[in-house]
């Protein structure tokens, strides 16, 4: 329903005049004000290409809008002609008009004329976002300008005038300033003549607007020079994260908005006696009495049996197609499928109408100007036995009308021919988890004999849905294949033996089974074994800090409605003899409004934990903030042990280490085989014997060091790096060592003399820096990390070797969440040097996903999994990027893909503070 255009450094959507299958030729119209192309400005460092001006103008005509555009790029690297080697005019025939008045490179100050009459111009039909299931008819003219330069502006000048009948000449539009870097000039300008009640509305990072009025005509200007875009906060409500937007709307209330609408789908909804959809009725009549089963077979008939195919041609984007013919067509979009479930509930004597809502706009549409065009879902709002129930024609799966949750949209508005006002429909917290966990774990038969597992995941919902979708377009050996590498990733360390699932579709419940075996993962530490029960982790990592700007003291949003319960149960050896539970402490804590609980318990040999996460609101204030953030971090440190009892000696030494040393080299020996069973104080005492036994050989304080400091004895690491460069000042590891211990700490002024001898000390040995660039991004030290890299690049011969080191730099800038332009430059150059390489355009989908740019993080993720389907941080960045841009059925999807593909993505996310971005 929304109409969307996108243009360089402004987003603008409206409502206009005309229509045409061609694009015209032509000067600018009387109405516009040209603007001179300002020069270059300031902050335009690293970047490839910057925008230079961007000037909306828009003139709300009696009977929609028409758009002037004009952009000036000035390319700054040789990456940047790539960036522009096409350049897109798309419109949509049925109610646009696009003239386009110049596309040219300015060069040396002359203007080189690139349209040629109109020659130069591809013009295609093309569905682009046909595997969305969308037609939208637009056509598309393209133009490769041959010949670009580095040095070379290219200006493009263009006015589309559109009209849509359904709005019956009202106008509206939004402009969003959206760009990266520094742009030079920014103009926002609109003209109305006073029959025209223009209403107007800023939001937060842009300066209030100049109004003039001469004769019978209003002017409305935002102009600013040298812009760089406000930014909106980080997991922050929607209606936080509207800034830097401008509205205009001839709207004056919602009821308007509604009543348009409402003879559009009271025509839609009608059935005529004897038709095929007046049969079907009349089966689901004859079925049952019972208006919830009457109702239930309806939405069922909608969801199963017509295909979802959105329709956004010949006048679609807002009028929905006949229910009569969408039945007949067996397909249709959200107004299609909405007008025909409104006519078979209608014919039942249902109470029933359609609403609209944004998926976009959220908890913030309330605070916009009435307008149509932020609407894009339509539903239907239906009351049963005196119970209201939202039914979605496009979902699948919905049976029982109790089990369909109530939608996350926040604010809905009802189709009506009067009165209608935007309603606040905002669901409950769950009562039933969404997902149970259930691992049995047989472990009675001893530590090294295989333990029997029993594992039961239940999913509720449209999780359910997702699963059972999946599961039925497979045969049956392909699911039971697709289930045993799916449990493989859930639980390692089992092998599945068999692999089954019960679907109870009328509730909306899937559990998947697998019963297997395997050694269980103990873990050594020291002379006893521990198991770390992964499934008792509770809270997350994170700061909850914002970078300064609009609305950064916003309340943070939490992933709502949710709640998910684990269970662990485990026979242990020797019926628990000498076996101990570490953190087990119960927990029930409200922190960022989730409700976190656990408990654990070891009875008669047998382990059993609980752990439950629920959120119980969609935000927490940004008060709240810096306490739970440490409450989280604390909650998360410390998940669940199984202590196992100690074990004699002789269990941890392999034939090929000495249990008895005579010398150093055999306490060194036998110190290794220590660390690499983690138990590190024994292997700190036989390093400290080779030191003893050997006291002029450095090697072995350096050793110790290490194991020191993997003990996280930092103090005592340092002592030995310290006594082992006095031995051997020239040990260019043991300079390395403490330089890495200086970093972490901090002291950036010292690690960087010690890294500095390393270097001098091992002369063309690049790893070193690598190593301290390594050091430096471990120790959240990125603005050294990256001089580092510049080193690098700067010295990398290779054209491989340079790749890489571009994409580190632009990974580490990304981490940084600094220099976002940079790093966007660095990918594009890397991309440059080897195109299409996934791991480069996962760098750059994160810069995007840093920069709030989701849609173009969404087409780089894309791209990237395209190549590498199972990436983890690819799939959870584009399921990130995809609950920014409210599409949260295929985000959590793609999030729970990359769970499967990497169990501890959310922490290597929260490492960076991305993973609290969950919106």
């Amino acid at each position: 329903m929304t109409k969307w255009m996108i243009v360089a450094g402004v987003v603008l959507w409206a409502s206009a005049a005309g229509a045409a299958e061609q694009p015209r030729f032509a000067p600018p119209a009387a109405w516009v004000k040209p603007l001179p192309i300002p020069d270059l400005a300031p902050g335009s460092d690293g970047v490839i290409t910057q925008l230079l001006l961007h000037d909306n103008q828009a003139r709300m005509a009696p009977d929609g809008v028409e758009i002037y555009d004009e952009t000036a790029f000035k390319i700054l690297a040789p990456q940047g002609q790539s960036r522009l080697a096409t350049i897109p005019f798309n419109w949509s025939p049925d109610t646009e008009t696009l003239t386009i008045h110049r596309v040219q490179i300015i060069r040396d100050g002359k203007a080189i004329d690139l349209l040629d009459g109109g020659k130069a111009l591809t013009i295609l039909r093309r569905e682009t976002n046909l595997e969305h299931s969308m037609l939208d008819g637009r056509l598309t003219a393209s133009l490769q300008p041959q010949g670009l330069q580095v040095g070379d502006i290219v200006n493009i000048a263009t006015t589309r005038e559109r009209h849509d009948p359904v709005l019956k000449g009202h106008s509206e539009a939004v402009y969003a300033v959206r760009h990266q870097g520094v742009a030079g000039r920014i103009r926002l300008r609109a003209i109305w003549a006073d029959g025209k009640p223009i209403r107007w509305r800023i939001t937060d990072g842009l300066p209030t607007p100049v109004l003039t009025h001469r004769g019978n005509q209003t002017e409305l200007v935002v102009d600013q020079s040298n812009v760089t875009a406000a930014q909106p906060p980080r997991n922050a409500p929607g209606r936080f994260r509207e800034v830097g937007q401008l509205e205009l709307s001839q709207f004056q209330t919602w009821a308007e908005v509604s009543s348009i609408m409402a003879p559009l789908y009271a025509k839609a909804a009608a059935v005529t006696p004897g038709s095929p959809l007046a049969i079907e009725l009349e089966k689901i009549r004859k079925a049952s009495p019972d208006p919830k089963a009457r109702t239930e077979a309806a939405l069922r008939l909608v969801q199963d049996q017509v295909h979802y195919v959105f329709l956004g041609m010949n006048f679609g984007g807002y009028i929905p197609a006949d229910a009569e013919v969408t039945w007949q067509r067996r397909f249709g979009d959200c107004k299609g499928k909405t007008a025909l479930l409104l006519a078979l509930l209608h014919g039942l004597g249902i109470e029933a109408q359609a609403a609209m809502v944004s998926t976009a706009f959220g908890d913030g549409l309330a605070s916009r100007l009435p307008m149509l065009g932020v609407f894009d879902h339509v539903f239907v709002r239906a009351v049963v036995g005196g119970k209201t129930y939202w039914l979605d024609g496009t979902r699948t799966g919905d049976r029982s009308l109790d089990d369909i949750p109530l939608p996350d949209f926040r604010w809905v508005l009802p189709v009506q021919s009067a009165a209608a006002q935007l309603e606040r429909v905002e669901p409950s917290p769950l009562q039933k988890p969404h997902f149970e966990s259930l691992k049995l774990i047989d472990n009675s038969a001893g530590y090294d004999a295989p333990a029997k597992v029993r594992a039961e995941q239940t999913f509720r919902g449209d999780s359910s849905t997702a699963w059972r979708t999946g599961l039925r377009s497979l045969s049956r050996t392909e699911a039971e294949r697709r289930l045993r590498e799916y449990w493989r990733t859930q639980i390692y360390w089992v092998e599945p033996r068999e692999v089954s699932f019960k679907d109870d579709e009328q509730h909306s419940v899937l559990t998947l089974t697998m019963d297997g075996e395997g050694k269980v993962d103990w873990t050594p530490n020291a002379d006893i074994l521990d198991f770390d029960i992964g499934d008792s982790s509770l809270g997350f990592t994170t700061s909850f800090k914002r970078e300064p700007g609009p609305n950064a003291d916003a309340p943070f949003s939490v992933p709502y409605p949710s709640y998910s319960v684990r269970t662990v149960k485990i026979t242990l050896p020797d019926k628990g003899a000498g076996f101990r539970l570490l953190n087990a402490r119960d927990v029930d804590s409200t922190l960022a409004g989730r409700r976190y609980q656990r408990h654990a318990r070891l009875i008669g040999g047998v382990v059993t934990m609980s752990a439950q996460e629920q959120s119980l609101a969609s935000e927490f204030p940004n008060a709240e903030a810096s306490t739970a953030a440490v409450a989280l971090r604390a909650l998360n440190a410390h998940d669940i042990v199984v202590r196992g009892p100690r074990r004699p000696l002789s269990a941890l030494i392999d034939d090929d280490i000495p249990e008895h040393p005579v010398n150093a080299a055999g306490f060194s020996h036998r110190a290794v085989g220590y660390l690499m069973r983690y138990d590190y104080d024994r292997a700190i005492a036989d390093f400290s014997t080779a030191a003893r036994l050997e006291p002029n050989n450095g090697q072995h304080l350096y050793n110790r060091g290490g194991a020191r400091l993997r003990n996280r004895d930092d103090a005592g690491a340092m002592v030995d790096f310290n006594a082992a460069l006095r031995l051997d000042p020239k040990n260019s590891l043991a300079y390395q060592a403490r330089a890495e211990l200086l970093a972490r700490r901090g002291d950036k002024a010292q690690a960087w003399r010690d890294f500095g001898q390393a270097i001098k000390l091992s002369p063309g040995d690049t790893k070193v820096i690598r190593r301290r660039a390594a050091a430096y991004a471990a120790a959240g030290l990125y603005a050294e990390s990256v001089r580092d890299l510049d080193t690098l690049i700067e010295q990398a011969a290779r054209t491989d070797a340079r790749m890489k080191l571009l994409n580190e730099r632009c990974w580490v800038r990304a981490a940084w969440g600094q220099e976002l332009n940079k790093a966007l430059a660095d990918c594009n150059a890397a991309l440059a040097l080897e195109p299409g390489a996934a791991a480069i355009l996962d760098s750059r989908a994160f810069v995007q996903l840093r920069s709030g740019q989701y849609k173009l993080a969404i087409q780089d993720y894309d791209a990237a999994l395209s190549q590498a389907p199972d990436q983890a941080s690819s799939l959870y960045g584009r399921g990130l990027a995809k609950l920014h841009e409210g599409r949260r059925s295929d985000g959590e999807a793609d999030i729970a893909s990359a769970r499967m593909a990497n169990p501890d993505i959310d922490a290597e996310f929260a490492r960076y503070g991305i993973a609290d971005e969950l919106p």
